[in-house]
């Protein structure tokens, strides 16, 4: 017999019943199927979102650009967004935006790179509506969650009488990202670049909406006083918070931190006043200008010899006065109140075994130390009947868990990433699972062959009919200890049959060598067997 382990490994199958048969072929199956699907999770690529929110137009230049390079792709969102393998996400973004794709349908001011030669003057005028609508939708589209916008124009024609003309209307729709809301300062900002972009264009004929049918612009808040208005709210929050921080900051460092609350209201004169004074000084006078008149009166005939001089002084003077033009600035504090809250002390009191915190209240004078603090940090000014108020009560402590969404979601990996390990290590498991049965079965129904001792033969020259005797006894079949031997990964389950089938056949070729010719009569009696 040969002593390949392939054979032997073949002659131990063939000894196997169907049913164990089926088992081992069913669960090498199954494991192999299981590998190859392994497998190909493994190998496919993670796809990363190329563009979303496609037009069907722009969506088909892009596949088109895709098959040309032969990259591999997904389709979602009923083609509207395309995925592609994520580390080629950004050279194919590159590749695509010097083609100008996508462009999302949306025409600008290169609707006049083509030639307008022999076109009316209505499709001119509304070629540039066309091209002024696109280039603001392109601009808005720019903004943090915004995916779509839509502009409106209508500009009326002109007339000949001013009383007779029609201001500009726009309208803008706003698609807005899921989850994603859109400020008052923005719609502020839209509203503005709109009127701004169309001659005569007002901002209370500009409305703003989004594809729900909620109006987002109003027209009560128009004009420059909504702007003033926002700006001196703005400026009023401004003052407060940086009052409130500085006496803040004080109480956290004297009470630790949590242990103080301010708050701070301030009113402003946002009233900008000019004024022009004139001052007089009825005690200072000033010489503007003095004039000198001299005269000179002579005899009226020859013998009269006599003569008058005269000489007269006039001198100007003024009352010296002051003259102020002040303009005064507005945002001045007209007046604060001030709401300062300490917590009380907490102390540890033992009542029998346990341990009670009780909240004892802040003494007279240390509160009086800390409010004349915070006045002079706020600035208290009783001229202008400013309120201040500190009280020490003690506040409510509750045990809270503080969960952060936003940073426990980039803690976790991409979804697809997450499938296809739980699929993988599902799958090592069933592989793990179906073998380590099969090798239970196999184990409990091991095949048991005697031994078979050459020495047990009769040497002598057996009989024509007689029929060789071989003695296989219980006592004889002496399991070896168990060895490994190279013939797969059944090693350990089916070592202890196929050492003993070795060792069988190292026992006949041994006394073939040594007996041929009683092993040729046995075999000749063997052979000779059927015919009895």
């Amino acid at each position: 017999m040969n002593s390949n382990p392939f054979q032997a490994l073949l002659g131990i199958i063939n000894k196997l019943s169907p049913k164990q048969k089926f088992m081992i072929f069913g669960g090498a199956i199954v494991t192999t199927a299981l590998l190859a699907v392994m497998l190909f999770f493994l190998n496919e690529p993670t796809y990363t979102t190329l563009y979303s929110g496609l037009s069907p137009e722009d969506a088909s230049k892009v596949l088109e650009y895709i098959n040309g390079q032969k990259l591999v792709y997904k389709i979602d969102d009923n083609g509207q967004t395309i995925k592609v393998p994520k580390e080629k996400v950004y050279e194919t973004r590159l590749a695509l935006a010097g083609r100008g794709i996508p462009s999302s349908g949306v025409i600008g001011y290169e609707i006049f790179d083509k030639s307008t030669m022999g076109m009316s003057e209505f499709m001119q005028k509304l070629n540039y509506k066309r091209a002024l609508e696109g280039e603001l939708a392109r601009t808005i589209g720019q903004l943090d969650g915004v995916q779509g916008v839509r502009v409106h124009i209508v500009i009326p024609q002109k007339t000949i009488f001013k009383d007779d003309e029609k201001v500009p209307t726009a309208s803008v729709v706003l698609k807005l990202k899921s989850s994603a809301q859109i400020s008052k300062e923005n719609i502020s900002s839209i509203v503005n670049l709109v009127a701004g972009s169309v001659e005569g264009l007002p901002v209370s004929k500009i409305s703003v909406i989004d594809t729900k049918g909620r109006i987002l612009s109003s027209e009560e808040e128009e004009g420059p006083l909504a702007f003033a208005s926002t700006k001196q709210y703005e400026i009023k929050q401004s003052v407060e918070n940086y009052l409130a921080k500085k006496a803040q900051s004080i109480l956290d460092n004297v009470l630790g931190y949590g242990n103080a609350i301010v708050q701070i209201n301030a009113d402003l004169n946002f009233d900008q006043v000019e004024k022009t004074m004139e001052q007089y000084d009825p005690e200072t006078q000033v010489a503007i200008s003095e004039q000198t008149i001299k005269s000179n009166n002579q005899g009226s005939s020859v013998s009269d010899s006599t003569a008058q001089n005269a000489e007269n002084s006039v001198t100007n003077y003024e009352i010296s006065k002051t003259l102020q033009k002040v303009i005064e600035g507005s945002g001045n504090i007209q007046r604060l109140s001030v709401a300062a809250v300490l917590n009380d002390i907490p102390k540890e009191v033992k009542k029998g075994d346990k341990t009670e915190i009780v909240f004892e209240p802040r003494s007279q004078d240390q509160l009086k130390k800390l409010e004349e603090i915070v006045r002079n940090a706020v600035g208290i000014d009783a001229t202008r009947n400013d309120q201040f108020s500190l009280v020490s009560i003690p506040f409510e402590v509750k045990q809270t868990e503080d969960f952060n969404v936003g940073e426990s979601s980039t803690l976790l990996p991409d979804v697809n990433e997450w499938i296809n390990l739980v699929f993988i290590v599902v799958a090592i498991a069933a592989s793990l699972l179906v073998l380590k049965n099969l090798m239970k079965r196999l184990k409990s129904e091991r095949i048991v062959i005697g031994t078979f001792h050459p020495g047990d033969l009769a040497v002598a020259a057996p009989a024509p009919h007689q029929k060789p005797e071989v003695n296989v006894s219980a006592a004889q079949m002496n399991y070896p200890k168990k060895k490994s031997l190279p013939i797969g990964d059944l090693e350990d389950e089916i070592s202890d049959e196929a050492l003993l089938k070795k060792n069988q056949q190292e026992k006949i070729i041994n006394y073939v060598a040594k007996n041929p010719l009683d092993a040729a009569k046995l075999i000749n009696a063997w052979m000779h067997e059927d015919e009895i």
